[in-house]
């Protein structure tokens, strides 16, 4: 039976707090001569804001649960400020220093596991990809997971509201029949299709957001492992993501590499709050690693 056991741990002098899942224990059998070593694996649950470890509709609970039933020990913790950690409330760009504390106690009380990966949902996988930007040398990261990952600029953000957000509505039944009977204001929705369009046709170059997304494209190319990008099928931030890599050369190239592999699952809102889709979601992940 698998155990779950609270971790205290240090960044920069602040103490972060962790649950650890810890899967059942491998009776001691004598393995055979033809059978090859089983590789130990671990993940490390990174925490997007504003959530905590247990994550929205306790969905990082039931991951870790679930790959502690395969037998993969799972650590999911607390950044700085948030859930039951101490410190002023950090951004994703700036936990990269927990991430890394986070991975050389997960090192330091699980020596003998030889694979880790790295798992993140929203700006958590954006964190993630930052992280190996600024450490790559972290070897034993074989396999991240990235989640809807967060890319929001100004230009992709007023495109996917016009492809995705206005496209829906205007195809939408509903829509029409609001406005014919006075219920949308017309102005409104006129105004705000021409300031997308307008934010549209700016790359905004010089903006910092841009150059997040810049250091995580740079990560993504630094990393020698394997990932997997799981996107949901109803999310403005998966779906502004998608046209971040259909719609830049550089983006398009990196992730058309065999070691990435790029899935969606449809109807999936962002948080995967549906029963289905959030089991779906977890099998992708356990079967992903355990195939390993």
């Amino acid at each position: 039976m698998m155990r779950e056991q609270g971790v205290i741990f240090n960044s920069h002098g602040k103490q972060l707090i962790a649950i650890e899942h810890l899967p059942a224990p491998i009776k001691d059998t004598k393995p055979s001569e033809l059978e090859p070593k089983a590789v130990k694996k671990g993940v490390i649950i990174v925490v997007g804001g504003p959530q905590t470890r247990v994550g929205s509709h306790r969905l990082f609970v039931y991951l870790a649960r679930a790959l502690a039933e395969q037998g993969v020990t799972v650590f999911r913790f607390d950044y700085s400020g948030a859930g039951d950690s101490e410190g002023k409330v950090s951004t994703f760009t700036d936990i990269q220093g927990d991430i890394d504390a986070a991975i050389q106690t997960f090192q330091q009380r699980h020596s003998d596991i030889e694979m880790i990966a790295l798992w993140g949902l929203c700006d958590a996988a954006s964190a993630i990809l930052l992280y190996v930007n600024e450490y790559p040398q972290v070897v034993k990261i074989k396999k991240v997971f990235l989640v809807n990952p967060w890319v929001r600029q100004e230009h992709t953000q007023a495109k996917t509201y016009l492809r995705s957000y206005y496209m829906k509505r205007f195809l939408s039944k509903i829509f029409w029949l609001k406005l014919f009977s006075g219920k949308v204001p017309v102005k409104a929705v006129y105004r705000d299709i021409q300031a997308f369009h307008q934010q549209s046709l700016s790359a905004n170059t010089l903006n910092n957001q841009v150059n997040f997304v810049t250091n995580m494209r740079q990560g993504l190319r630094k990393f020698t492992g394997k990932c997997h990008v799981l996107l949901s099928g109803n999310d403005l931030t998966a779906n502004e993501f998608s046209l971040l890599i259909k719609n830049n050369k550089s983006w398009r190239e990196i992730t058309a590499c065999d070691s990435i592999e790029v899935e969606s699952i449809r109807h999936a809102d962002h948080t995967f709050s549906q029963r289905g889709n959030k089991n779906q979601l977890i099998k992708i992940t356990c079967q992903a690693l355990v195939k390993v």
